[in-house]
């Protein structure tokens, strides 16, 4: 049956009237729906621990570490010795990493299939259960004689002049030289 041409805008209506309504029940659904948040893509949720342990050596605490988060820990042997003080309940495994690690300066690397790399940058410590020797990270001594204190480069700022050797003291001056007459 062929449409009429008086149809067409009485269809347009309807099908109009329908949008409307059905935007209408899609935002009162959405508006209902409980707000969660959208688990991150790609990642599983970091694992938590709970710790407290005070002057145990570095190594027995990550592998209590490891045996709660099923995690894998690449670190120098020589560091498995050294005490560490830590307390927290239900940290996740980032954190607890980084208050175990406070007193040592450290990065931490993570790799996949659960593969954690930690890597101190100080000076192994040469005895077992020895303190590592701790380097300052700012050395509160001057800089050394005959050398001027960098300052880095700021944009809009000429460079910091060097010092200049003080003045020396002028010379006296000299007294014209009196001529004496031949002798002869």
């Amino acid at each position: 049956m062929p449409m009429t041409v008086a149809s067409k805008p009485a269809a347009l209506a309807v099908r109009r009237q329908l949008s409307a309504s059905a935007y209408a029940l899609l935002l009162a659904a959405a508006l209902l729906l409980p707000a969660t948040p959208a688990p991150a893509q790609g990642r599983p949720p970091e694992p938590t621990v709970s710790l407290d342990v005070k002057g145990r050596p570095l190594g027995e605490v990550l592998a209590q570490i490891a045996r709660a988060t099923g995690s894998e820990f690449l670190i120098d042997p020589s560091w498995n010795r050294v005490p560490v003080t830590a307390s927290f309940e239900n940290a996740p495994l980032s954190v607890a990493l980084k208050r175990v690690l406070s007193g040592l300066n450290h990065a931490i690397v993570y790799q996949p299939q659960n593969r954690v790399k930690i890597v101190i940058y100080e000076t192994a410590p040469a005895a077992a259960g020895a303190q590592p020797a701790l380097q300052p990270a700012l050395s509160p001594t001057a800089p050394p004689p005959g050398r001027a204190p960098a300052r880095p480069p700021q944009p809009g700022l000429p460079p910091a002049p060097l010092p200049q050797p003080a003045d020396p003291m002028p010379e006296p001056p000299t007294e014209p030289e009196e001529e004496t007459p031949p002798q002869g």
